[in-house]
């Protein structure tokens, strides 16, 4: 547990930003709750497509499935790398009801990955009520460690299963992830690929993860996200003596849910779980990655291409 405790702070450690901008979340809960609504998602989305693209990544590092007697259990860590695009986002294209761009401001924020803003919003009223919007974070990267377990069965098939179990840090929140896949190398029976030099399998694999941000704990306010995603894919690699060359191409799908929970003080009004709303990321995938196994170790890295570039590193034992 202590290990896990260590590998959870890592990973927020990483996405530090994210536990500010929590609280700015919060900031959007003045003018209406329908800009609260439009201005939390547009600075909160690139953080949720994100987290769920990288749920969909690090299922495999070989083609060829485990023999009935053959297992491994790694430690891998898909990073996603956001898009450059996602950094900012223009306030006056959200249709606001309350709040407008101030004269002379720029209508160009940052989201929660972007850096420094200098956009000032007031109420379209008076002119007099202003809004400063939050700075990003200026998130580099995003981070979804995991545990993963390997086994085979009969048939060329391998059953996958993945898990980080949910860990509570008093502060800062919970994180929780699970996910299981299934790997088929269905080229053996098929006499015409059967005598093809290379491994070629199908892939299907399905994670869910849930974290917990803590803003009030007394108050039991926080912000709470819930991602699942899906990915089916092709595989091919081919082996050598201590070397691995593998790849796939497949489709991703994958949504979050986003929720502002707890009750807020807003315009002298108290207000129960203000905040809800999803995201969903979808497309055609495909990436390149090596193996080294040395004994029963092995170590892969690769790297998917895609809207979300993401690079994926990890170790593990294996047995064949």
């Amino acid at each position: 547990m202590k290990l896990l405790k260590q590998l959870f702070i890592l990973l927020f450690i990483f996405s530090a930003g994210i536990l500010r901008a929590q609280e700015d979340v919060v900031v959007f809960l003045t003018g209406s709750l329908s800009d609260a609504q439009k201005l939390s998602q547009a600075y909160l989305e690139p953080f949720g497509k994100s987290l769920g693209t990288s749920l969909n990544s690090g299922w495999y590092n070989v083609a060829k499935p485990h023999g009935i007697l053959g297992f491994d259990i790694t430690f891998t860590v898909p990073v996603t790398i956001p898009a450059s695009s996602d950094k900012s986002f223009d306030v006056s294209k959200l249709s606001l009801d309350y709040w407008d761009v101030k004269s002379g401001s720029n209508p160009t924020t940052p989201t929660v990955i972007g850096n420094s803003s200098n956009t000032t919003l007031n109420d379209k009223n008076t002119g007099t009520i202003e809004l400063n919007m939050p700075n990003g974070a200026d998130l580099k990267f995003i981070p979804a460690p995991m545990i993963q377990i390997s086994k085979g069965l009969p048939l060329n098939t391998e059953i996958i299963g993945r898990f980080f179990p949910t860990v509570n840090i008093s502060g800062v929140g919970d994180f929780g992830m699970w996910g299981v896949g299934v790997k088929n190398e269905f080229k053996e029976f098929i006499p015409f690929l059967k005598s093809l030099p290379f491994s070629m399998s199908l892939l299907f694999g399905y994670t869910q993860l849930k974290s917990t941000f803590d803003i009030n704990e007394p108050q039991k306010q926080h912000l709470d996200f819930k991602s699942s995603g899906y990915t089916a894919r092709l595989l091919v690699s081919k082996s050598i003596p201590v070397l691995t060359v593998y790849g796939g191409v497949g489709y991703n799908h994958s949504t979050t849910d986003i929720a502002l929970k707890g009750t807020y003080s807003f315009d002298g009004v108290d207000v129960t779980d203000p905040v809800a709303f999803d995201f969903a990321n979808n497309g055609f995938t495909a990436n390149l990655g090596l193996r080294f196994k040395l004994s029963i170790l092995a170590f892969h890295f690769d790297y998917s291409f895609g809207d979300y570039g993401i690079i994926n590193a990890g170790a593990g034992i294996t047995f064949k």
